[in-house]
């Protein structure tokens, strides 16, 4: 018995040495696995898991004007970040955190700066909470609310996951939140809900938590120092920069104006390097010239390469590389006539502005006098362009819109009244004031399209340079398919005594601006001809300056008015939309009549069928029209012919019918003719020097943050027009006419005497436009247009003002004189006679 019990001790001792012997290997094992045989494969491992980059980026160019002044450029500034240190994930540090984010947010408010705003959780005016996940996509509102759900640690069965109404709701998920981050029941909401925002985008970014997030963007130094001096845990301040437009509104529809990345457009940029935070530029030179400008793309990032534990915390900086900077852009404006022109026009609009309230309302008692008491609304001149133009090269010198806007006011974000003063109110949709109008305003060019009618007139020899035509007014044409003479709305001569055009040659009539004379010569060339020559000067394509939202004219002819090769709403005019949406109601009061019940698809197809017949004549198609009628709406032949249906849907297609009395208006730059303001100083600086049609560029030189030069911006020529320099010359003798006192131009004595006596009226030649607006013609709302060139004798620069509802061309001459006075003052400084001599310069 006592030998069987001393045996016991031993047996189990010998059975738990083989166990640890067992286990002894197993471990051995395992370490020769980690260390000898798969040791490089585990050691690569481990250091491509405890290395990470962090990416940082360049500044932004700057963008100057011809004289190297500063015009937008990148400064720097101070931004407010969080941290949260991955070895300190206890209760305690969390609610360290969030104490240290209260006392920033704090701080940050009262110097007057904001932290983000992404929280998802939201409260109306109600006090109830709701999510707002910035997106009306399902799709990604569901994946937002997952992502947000995982990262918050909330739980979504599987069966809810697609189920809205089951998921948890906004209240619920903001009092776990509170609790979670140990945000104090005293703090209301508001100030509650930006501490949620900032803890929520840490969550977010947790895969890259070695990479500090951003929670208030350019706050001041006073900011600053107050964070600096609080040590509080986890908030730090960094240099970075922010866009600067030094000159405010001043050429900010060149300039354009620079915001974050929006959803619609982040994966293009995203892809080329940059970061949801980055600014790209969204209009204006900072847009088209992006790829130059940008320090965000991949090719100019640097890099900090960071060591990091398993939980994401640096314990060493490996290495840095700095970031390149963009390109520096210079552009062809002058800063100083930029001025000169953006405060001529404001100064031109309040003045028409005045002249016409005094006609419309003498008084001043609110309601219209005299010819006006009839109209209920008359608009008047509020917004307009000016462009300045090297008759040269094509270089844009000076280019201004009204009203302008602030580029400085998108870098922090629009206030509400910012907001309604750009888009919003019903101002802001009459005068657009963040639109371009130099390039994409299209209107009727009026009279300032004749120097094209009557030089297309001269190239076609359908008149001769010292021929004569008198006014005959008013102007009729004969029906080309009838041969009876159209007497409906004939046109008529702006003059009262048509006997003072009498004996006219083409530098008169463009002297007089004579309606009758170029309506003879647009009837004599035809439409498609007058177009040719219209589009080999530059007024229907592109000029292709470097700036977004760039418009196309349009001239005329059947194509123009409608294609019926295209679609009614594909159309480069609004005719074929008024004629669609009058067919369908033709149409359906035919289904009424029959008593069928209205398919609108039928109804449309059917239009746009009948429309198809439109292309430049209708006769003989009666048969063509009843047999769509009875295919589409199922109307019987006999129907249509004892309800004369054919001859009712033929006269609403006359109306996208190319004719005879369009094809004199736009002799006189109107009918379906809009030309853009830019398109207009194109065509007049060809006019001037001879025939080259130059594509227009702003952009002078790109230049790389390392010196290179990157683009160099040559002239660019559209069309090269060799015509008779005779040619050339009679045109520019009629422009000098329009301007000249002594010939009794139409703008003769629409100069000062000052300008006069100077001697400058004298060196200057232009043309007036006053052209009609809408179907009832009010005076008073006539487009003003006033192109002009200079010097005569050898032409340097040319300017298009253009004033919607600016009440006549006339009207717009004080702009022409204040720039053209800024323009011959520098010439005359900088004439031999008031230059110094070196000799007479004290040392």
């Amino acid at each position: 018995m006592a030998e069987k019990i001393a045996r016991k001790p031993l047996g189990r001792f010998i059975i738990l040495a083989v166990v640890l012997l067992m286990m002894m290997g197993t471990l051995l094992t395992t370490l020769y696995g980690l260390t000898i045989k798969n040791g490089e494969y585990y050691t690569e491992n481990a250091e491509k898991e405890a290395t990470n980059t962090i990416v940082t980026r360049g500044r932004r160019g700057t963008i100057y004007d011809c004289n190297g002044l500063v015009l937008a450029y990148d400064e720097t500034c101070y931004n407010v970040c969080f941290m949260r240190d991955g070895d300190n994930r206890t209760d305690y540090d969390s609610a360290v955190y969030t104490e240290s984010l209260i006392e920033a947010i704090k701080i940050i408010n009262e110097g007057g700066s904001e932290t983000i705003d992404t929280s998802y959780i939201r409260k109306n005016e109600k006090g109830e909470l709701y999510y707002d996940w910035g997106s009306e996509n399902e799709r990604t509102i569901k994946s937002r609310y997952k992502n947000f759900c995982n990262v918050c640690g909330f739980v979504i069965p599987q069966k809810y996951e697609d189920d809205i109404t089951k998921w948890i709701s906004a209240e619920d998920a903001y009092l776990k939140l509170r609790e979670m981050w140990f945000i104090p029941e005293e703090l209301p909401f508001e100030d509650a809900v930006k501490v949620i925002s900032i803890r929520q985008e840490v969550l977010l970014n947790d895969y890259r938590s070695y990479e500090p997030v951003t929670i208030a963007y350019d706050v001041g130094t006073e900011v600053v120092a107050k964070l600096e001096m609080a040590k509080l845990e986890g908030v730090e301040t960094e240099q970075s920069t922010r866009r600067v437009y030094p000159y405010g509104q001043t050429a900010a529809h060149i300039l354009g104006y620079c915001q974050k990345m929006s959803d619609e457009n982040s994966e293009q940029y995203i892809s080329a390097g940059y970061d949801y935070n980055d600014y790209i530029g969204v209009s204006g030179v900072e847009a088209t010239m992006e790829k130059y400008l940008t320090g965000c793309s991949t090719e100019h990032h640097g890099s900090t390469v960071v060591k990091t534990n398993a939980n994401k915390s640096v314990i060493e900086v490996l290495s840095v590389t700095p970031p390149t900077d963009g390109s520096d852009v210079t552009l062809t404006i002058d800063l100083s006539m930029q001025l000169v022109v953006e405060n001529a026009l404001k100064d031109i609009i309040q003045d028409i502005n005045q002249k016409q309230k005094e006609l419309i309302d003498a008084d001043g008692d609110g309601n219209y006098d005299g010819k006006y008491a009839e109209y209920d609304d008359i608009k008047l001149a509020e917004t307009g362009a000016i462009v300045v133009m090297d008759v040269n090269t094509g270089s844009v010198l000076a280019m201004a819109s009204y009203p302008s806007f602030d580029p400085n006011w998108f870098i922090n974000g629009l206030t509400p009244e910012q907001v309604d003063y750009l888009m919003k109110s019903d101002e802001a949709a009459e005068t657009t004031p963040a639109r371009n109008k130099a390039i994409s305003m299209k209107l009727a060019p009026g009279s300032i399209f004749k120097m094209c009618t009557g030089f297309a007139g001269l190239m076609e020899g359908v008149v001769g340079i010292d021929e004569t035509i008198d006014d005959e007014s008013p102007y009729y044409v004969k029906d080309p398919e009838t041969g009876k003479t159209i007497m409906q709305n004939p046109v008529k001569c702006w003059t009262k005594y048509p006997q003072r055009h009498s004996n006219q040659t083409i530098i008169e009539a463009l002297k007089n601006s004579c309606n009758y004379y170029f309506c003879e010569v647009a009837n004599r060339l035809g439409i498609d001809k007058l177009a040719d020559w219209a589009k080999r000067l530059g007024l229907a394509s592109r000029t292709e300056i470097e700036l977004t939202g760039e418009a196309q004219g349009t001239i005329g002819g059947q194509q123009d008015l409608y294609d019926n090769t295209k679609p009614h709403n594909e159309q480069a005019t609004s005719m074929p939309g008024l004629v669609f949406r009058s067919l369908c109601k033709t149409l359906r009061g035919y289904q009424t009549v029959r008593g069928v019940e209205i398919d609108e698809a039928a109804i449309e197809k059917c239009a746009e069928r009948l429309m198809q017949l439109q292309d430049g004549s209708l006769a003989g198609k009666g048969d063509a029209v009843r047999s769509i009628l009875s295919e589409e709406l199922g109307i019987p032949d006999g129907i249509s012919r004892s309800r004369n249906w054919v001859n009712e849907i033929t006269s609403v297609l006359n109306e996208i019918q190319w004719k005879s009395t369009l094809t004199i208006r736009t002799g006189i730059g109107q009918s379906i003719l809009l030309v853009t303001p830019i398109e207009a100083v194109r065509y007049v600086s060809a006019i001037a020097n001879g025939g080259t049609v130059y594509n227009a560029h702003i952009v002078k030189n790109i230049v790389s943050s390392g010196g290179e030069t990157l683009v160099s911006t040559e002239p660019s020529v559209f069309n090269k027009i060799d015509a008779p320099e005779e040619y050339w010359t009679a045109i520019r003798r009629g422009m000098a006419g329009v301007v000249s006192p002594e010939d009794g131009g139409t703008a003769g004595d629409a100069f000062s005497k000052e300008f006069e006596q100077l001697g400058y009226l004298a060196k200057i030649s232009g043309k007036t436009g006053s052209a009609q607006v809408g179907n009832v013609t009010i005076d008073i709302q006539n487009t003003s247009w006033f192109v002009s060139f200079a010097p005569n004798d050898n032409p340097d620069i040319a300017i298009c003002v253009c004033i919607p509802n600016g009440l006549s061309g006339s009207s717009s001459a004080g702009a022409i004189e204040d720039i053209m006075t800024y323009y011959f003052s520098k010439l005359d400084a900088r004439s031999p006679e008031t230059l110094a001599n070196p000799d007479d310069v004290t040392p």
